[in-house]
């Protein structure tokens, strides 16, 4: 009989690896986090950005997303900074109908404007999965040897509502009321005791954004010198930036920049120590943050990663597939796991999931129509923790089977 790996072990599997309040615990979130509440895509975006911008930004923007022959917006933005980098100080270097040193940094300022705009006025009625998934953090945080720590490719601010409607204590890297700013030594602290003076709080979550932020601003102060500062619900004003997917050619501040220090702290919470990363909503599109997860793979037998997989659906077919190309990643590194709508790689080993087992109707997180495993839904992941955590009476849920239980 040909083996297939078991829905429920894999389930109560991570679930124990959740559980284990000595090991450190991560959590990687991409876009697909965002989108499972209506923030859209990478390419999503591209095509609303182009619908948005007006001349001349429009045509500009439409050459760049021609010569880059990517719908991902991420991609049209590397473009247009290597493009401001070309053209450097000059004020007559052309390229893709981009002329000057003005019309790139005006083109670059007014699509992460217009992102910021679509991100901010998205109809998000409820977020529940992040409200779930805060709920989770407040239950488990206090009890762990390490705190939890969050990194994220997001730029939209959805995790830092719901911790803040939850009244948990996070972290960001930055500190102050009216500007606030980066404070590297802080990101870098361990709890160890050469870092006291630096180290946050034990309780407080740590959310670190990779990709820089809706409400992040490249900003000059008195002295006429660049800082990078967070301030939500600040409007753009001649010379600010915001700081959407930053190249770290566009500055000049002698601090450290914000998505380098946490590319650094990814490195370093991954380096050393019994450690889990769950990864969701991430499509392995970034290879220099992959570099960054394999190395440490290899490097650190005592670190796991899981990574739990949406899956791209299939023409004329609600079944969705696996990405072959990140199940292979298992092969080479049995301490990655991928946990995928069809299929699974564990220990090395890529296999269908056991559709005949008995009662997984009953599990939150398996479509038993279209016989997919969802755990790389975040909407279904948060069904999975509520499930798995007893958080359902916090959420005002009547799935009696569950509340059963936890009477």
């Amino acid at each position: 009989m040909e083996y297939k790996h078991s829905i429920k072990q894999t389930a109560l599997q991570l679930r124990d690896q959740l559980s284990s309040d000595k090991r450190k615990l991560g959590f990687f979130f991409g876009a697909g986090t965002s989108m499972a509440v209506g923030i859209p895509g990478v390419f999503a975006l591209t095509e609303k950005i182009t619908e948005s911008l007006v001349a001349p930004f429009k045509s500009q923007f439409e050459a760049l997303h021609t010569a880059t022959n990517s719908d991902n917006i991420e991609q049209i933005l590397n473009k247009l900074r290597t493009v401001r980098e070309l053209i450097g100080e000059s004020t007559n270097e052309e390229h893709y109908t981009i002329k000057g040193k003005e019309a790139a940094s005006l083109l670059d300022i007014e699509i992460c404007r217009v992102i910021s705009t679509i991100v901010y006025k998205t109809d998000i009625t409820e977020i529940i999965p992040h409200m779930i998934f805060s709920n989770w953090l407040f239950q488990n945080q206090a009890a762990r040897y390490s705190p939890i720590e969050i990194f994220t490719t997001n730029y939209d601010l959805l995790i830092e509502q719901a911790l803040e409607y939850k009244r948990i204590p996070y972290f960001d890297g930055f500190v102050g009321s009216i500007n606030p700013f980066l404070i590297p030594e802080c990101v870098e602290a361990e709890n160890i005791k050469n870092d006291q003076s630096s180290y946050i709080p034990y309780s407080w979550i740590r959310l670190w954004k990779l990709h820089g932020s809706i409400n992040w601003f490249l900003t000059k102060d008195k002295d006429d010198k660049k800082r990078i500062i967070r301030c939500t619900n600040r409007e753009l004003t001649k010379g600010d930036e915001l700081m959407i997917y930053p190249s770290k050619q566009k500055y000049d501040e002698s601090r450290r920049l914000p998505f380098l220090v946490f590319q650094d702290r990814l490195r370093r919470f991954l380096s050393n120590g019994e450690t889990l990363l769950i990864i969701g909503g991430y499509s392995f599109g970034d290879e220099h943050l992959n570099e960054i997860l394999f190395q440490a793979l290899r490097a650190n037998k005592r670190l796991a990663i899981t990574a739990l997989m949406f899956g791209d659906s299939v023409e004329g077919n609600k079944k969705r597939v696996t990405d072959e190309k990140v199940l292979r990643f298992g092969i080479d590194n049995p301490n990655f796991t991928v946990i995928g709508p069809d299929k699974g790689c564990i220990g090395g080993v890529i296999t269908e999931w056991n559709i005949d087992e008995p009662e997984l109707d009953k599990l939150l997180f398996w479509d038993n129509t279209d016989k997919n495993l969802n755990l790389g839904s975040f909407s279904s992941f948060a069904d999975y923790l509520k499930m798995n955590f007893g958080i359902l009476a916090q959420m005002q849920e009547t799935k009696k089977e569950v509340t059963t239980d936890e009477k």
